[in-house]
């Protein structure tokens, strides 16, 4: 099955799902691609966000759906609800939350004098 992440379901995420953590909208592992398995930019994106410190040299652009100042604090609530759950294993967890965020930006490095040009938006995802 295709895996994919619309607004709404960005936006069904609660407060209450980021206390007690949710799975509900991580992917399942058959559904993410080797390249995320394996990590990727995405997934030490996911992986700093977990252990809260800055990647630096990347550039992050969101797509035109979750382009807003309201879709950023939903992606921020639907990726920490995710990479604070108990299960899966960390690295299904890493990997779908990585994943994830592929749906809703496109992360790219940048050279050491851009390192955080577009950072600032939703606290780096």
């Amino acid at each position: 099955m295709t895996y994919s992440l619309s607004r709404s379901e960005v936006d069904s995420i609660t407060e209450d799902d980021v206390k007690c953590s949710t799975m509900k909208l991580l992917p399942a592992w058959d559904d993410i691609p080797a390249d995320f398995r394996n990590g990727n930019l995405y997934t030490h994106l996911a992986e700093a966000r977990l252990l809260d410190y800055q990647l630096p040299g990347i550039s992050i652009s969101f797509l035109p759906e979750f382009d807003d100042a309201a879709a950023c604090q939903a992606i921020d609530r639907c990726i920490n609800a995710h990479l604070n759950a108990f299960a899966p294993r960390h690295q299904h967890r890493i990997a779908g939350v990585g994943y994830m965020i592929s749906k809703v930006c496109t992360v790219t490095r940048v050279g050491s004098g851009d390192a955080n040009a577009e950072h600032h938006a939703c606290n780096g995802a």
